[in-house]
């Protein structure tokens, strides 16, 4: 019986982390200039889940041509939040920081679907790669829902976290909305 107890205790802990996840936002950290990677450690020491794209850029001065690694939205980084469960306000006192994106005393959340294509979009060494981001006129196949394993052609990506796809049903082009991170890349 012991064992069956202990069993169940550690399934129930994966499922909360889940459930947990599933109510945190990503948010907008505003950070001083060119330290967007020392906010980032420091909210990360804190417990912050946080995501911040790098580009490598060259850069020519005088005679000497080298390459640079930094964030690809200066002076910006993204966190993960519940804030209905989570204490928000140490963000704006961290080293680094200038402020959580706000409105109303209140985080604005990143609406959904736009951090998490750009996740999708970067590579294992946290580099952004923008060609990987969903573009009008690519091919996507469906990941899920009643049209799954359906391609089709993206025809509108929208702020919200909806794309609108046609599909070939019946010989004519037939327009779905449907979520984002429900698309997948083919070309």
């Amino acid at each position: 019986m012991r064992n069956d107890n202990a069993r169940c205790d550690s399934v129930a802990e994966p499922v909360e982390a889940l459930h947990e996840a599933r109510n945190a936002r990503w948010y907008v950290v505003q950070t001083h200039q060119n330290c967007e990677g020392l906010a980032e450690r420091h909210l990360s020491s804190q417990n912050f889940r946080t995501y911040l794209p790098k580009r490598q850029r060259t850069v020519r001065h005088a005679r000497s041509i080298r390459t640079v690694f930094g964030a690809y939205f200066d002076c910006y980084l993204f966190v993960s939040l519940d804030i209905r469960k989570q204490r928000w306000s140490p963000i704006n006192s961290t080293v680094g920081v200038r402020k959580l994106v706000a409105s109303d005393r209140s985080p604005i959340p990143v609406p959904y679907g736009v951090v998490e294509s750009l996740i999708l979009a970067t590579d294992e060494e946290g580099f952004l790669h923008p060609k990987n981001l969903l573009e009008p006129g690519q091919t996507i196949r469906v990941a899920d829902g009643p049209f799954a394993d359906q391609l089709g052609t993206l025809d509108y990506v929208g702020r919200s976290g909806a794309v609108r796809v046609l599909l070939d049903i019946m010989n004519r082009s037939v327009p779905i909305y449907i979520n984002r991170d429900k698309c997948l890349i083919i070309n």
